[in-house]
C-alpha cells in the first residue's frame, strides 16, 4: 500500500513537471508582439505549475496526516515528560541552587524515559542518542558500564556505578516515580511530588588531578565489568586495593521456573531454554558484605529484569544492551533476587549477570585522593572551558570533555599537548603547584570550509553580474 501510495505521487508531481515543459517553441522570424505573448503564455503557465504543485503537495500532506493519525496510536501529553511539573518543579529547584556555585555540571534520571531526556527536559545529561555521536565516546561509556553501542550511536545512564559517575561530573539524579533512593551514595534534598531530587555524595567537577598511569589504561569494551572499574579506580587514584567485593561463587544460586537450565556458573554464566512465555531464570544472592550494590547485565534478548531485596520489589528495567545497574545499599545477610521474564515459549539463549558490593571505605580514600586537587571553573561556553587548579603533585588532569581532535589546550597561557584518556576524554599533564587552564574548541575543518564557502559566493556573485550586464546589452526581447 505504501509503494502504490508513494508512486501514485510520483506520477502527479512528474506530470505537473511535464506539463510546464510542454510549450511550443517561439519561431525564429516571430515579431515583438508574438514574443510578448510568447512570454505571458509561459509566464501564466509557470503560475499554474506552481499552483498544481502546491496543491499536490497540500494533498500528499493531508493524506500523511490522516494515514499517521489512523495507524499510529498518539501519545497522551498526562505523563510527557514523566513526572511532568513535579519534575520541573525539582529541576528548576536544582538550577537554583547551583546558579551561584557551579558553571557546569550533570544530571540524569535514575531511570530514563527517552534517551534524550536531559534535551527534553532542559539539563546537561549523559545519555545521547545521536546520528552523530563519538563512536570513541561510545565506546568510553561502554566500558565505564552503560547501555551504550556504536552501531546503535547511543548510551544509556540508568542509575549506573557509582564508580563510573566520579568520571562523568554527575552530581544530581532524578527520581520521577516517588521511589525512596537516598542511599549512602545519594543523599535526597527536594521532594514535589512524586519527583525527588538526589545529591551525589562523591561527586568529582568536570576536571580533576589523577595519576599519570590512567593515561595510558586501555578501555576495553569487553572489559567493561566490576573487574576494570576496580583496575580503573586505582590506577586513577593511586590508592591500592578493590573496591568492589564482587558476589557470586557459593553465594549464588540460579533457577528457572517454567524454563530449564542447561548450563550455569557460580561467576554468573546461565544458559537457558523458557517451556513457557512468560518463564522466568532466577539468579538468588546471599549477601556477604554491607555496602552499595551493582549488577552488571548482559542478556541476548530484549527481556525485563526486576530486582528484588528480602522480598521487596526495587524496580523493573527493560534490557535491551550489556550494562551495569544500581541495586542500592545492602547489608550482609540479606538476599537479592534478579528475575529476568522470557518474552515467548521456547526462547532459548544463555546470560551472564555478576553482582558486586562496593567497599565504601575504600571507594571513599579513593575519592578523597582524586578530590583533592579539582579544575574550579572561571568561565564555560561551548567552544570555551577556563578554570584554574592547584595541584598536590604531579599528575594528569582528567576531564569528561569528550574529544573528536578539536580540543587544544593552554596551560598558564602557553599550548600543551591535549591527551585522550580511554581514547576519548580530553586531559593535559600538569606539573605541582598552581595553574590556569584553558581548553578550546578549534575545528580545522571550519576554518577551511569559511574559506571555500566564502570563495565560491564571490564567484557565483561575478557570474551573476556578468550574465545581467550581457542581458542588459542583448535588450529585453532580443534573442
Amino acid at each position: 500500500v505504501f509503494l502504490l501510495y508513494s508512486i501514485g505521487f510520483l506520477v502527479c508531481y512528474t506530470g505537473v513537471l511535464i506539463y510546464n515543459r510542454l510549450v511550443k517553441k517561439l519561431p525564429g522570424d516571430a515579431d515583438e508582439e508574438m514574443t510578448q505573448q510568447y512570454e505571458a503564455a509561459v509566464s501564466h503557465r509557470r503560475r499554474l505549475t506552481s499552483m498544481l504543485l502546491l496543491a499536490v503537495m497540500g494533498l500528499e500532506i493531508t493524506c500523511n496526516l490522516i494515514s499517521f493519525g489512523l495507524n499510529f496510536a498518539g501519545t497522551s501529553v498526562t505523563n510527557y515528560p514523566r513526572g511532568t511539573t513535579y519534575t520541573a518543579s525539582v529541576i528548576r529547584y536544582m538550577k537554583e541552587r547551583e546558579q551561584n556555585k557551579s558553571l557546569f555540571y550533570r544530571a540524569e534520571a535514575t531511570h530514563s524515559q527517552t534517551l534524550n531526556d536531559g534535551a527534553l527536559n532542559g539539563y546537561n545529561g549523559v545519555s545521547a542518542f545521536t546520528s552523530s555521536a563519538n563512536v570513541k565516546v561510545t565506546q568510553f561509556m561502554q566500558t565505564l558500564g552503560y547501555g551504550a553501542k556504536n552501531t546503535y550511536n547511543r548510551y544509556c545512564h540508568e542509575e549506573a556505578s557509582p564508580v563510573s559517575n566520579l568520571f562523568l561530573n554527575l552530581k544530581y539524579t532524578i527520581e520521577r516515580q516517588g521511589r525512596d533512593k537516598a542511599s549512602s551514595v545519594f543523599e535526597e534534598i527536594n521532594r514535589y511530588g512524586e519527583a525527588v531530587l538526589l545529591k551525589n555524595r562523591f561527586y568529582l567537577p568536570l576536571g580533576f588531578l589523577a595519576e599519570p598511569a590512567l593515561a595510558g589504561l586501555t578501555f576495553d569494551v569487553k572489559n567493561n565489568g566490576f573487574s576494570f572499574q576496580n583496575m580503573l579506580l586505582s590506577t586513577a587514584s593511586g590508592v591500592e586495593g578493590a573496591v568492589w567485593n564482587i558476589q557470586g561463587g557459593d553465594n549464588l544460586t540460579i533457577e528457572g521456573f517454567d524454563a530449564t537450565i542447561e548450563n550455569q556458573s557460580s561467576s554468573g554464566y546461565c544458559a537457558y531454554r523458557a517451556e513457557l512465555k512468560g518463564a522466568t531464570v532466577v539468579y538468588t544472592y546471599n549477601i556477604d558484605a554491607d555496602g552499595f550494590m551493582c549488577i552488571n547485565v548482559n542478556l541476548p534478548k530484549r527481556n525485563d529484569v526486576a530486582i528484588w531485596v528480602n522480598g521487596e520489589l526495587r524496580y523493573t528495567e527493560a534490557i535491551s544492551l550489556p550494562q551495569m545497574l544500581a541495586v542500592g545499599d545492602v547489608s550482609a545477610g540479606d538476599v537479592v533476587e534478579l528475575k529476568m521474564t522470557c518474552k515467548a515459549a521456547g526462547e532459548s539463549s544463555t546470560m551472564t549477570i555478576s553482582a558486586a558490593v562496593l567497599n565504601m571505605a575504600q571507594f571513599t580514600a579513593c575519592y578523597d585522593a582524586l578530590n583533592a586537587s579539582t579544575l574550579e571553573l572561571t568561565e564555560f561556553s561551548n567552544t570555551e572551558v577556563v578554570g584554574t587548579i592547584s595541584c598536590n603533585r604531579e599528575g594528569l588532569l582528567y576531564t569528561s570533555i569528550p574529544q573528536n581532535g578539536n580540543w587544544h589546550v593552554e596551560v598558564d597561557g602557553k599550548d600543551a599537548e591535549p591527551l585522550a584518556v580511554g581514547d576519548a576524554m580530553v586531559a593535559v599533564m600538569l606539573t605541582e603547584g598552581d595553574h590556569e587552564v584553558r581548553f578550546y574548541y578549534q575545528n580545522k575543518a571550519f576554518s577551511l570550509g569559511w574559506k571555500i564557502s566564502l570563495g565560491c559566493a564571490v564567484i557565483f556573485a561575478v557570474l551573476i553580474w556578468k550574465n545581467g550586464l550581457r542581458e542588459s546589452k542583448k535588450g529585453k526581447y532580443q534573442r
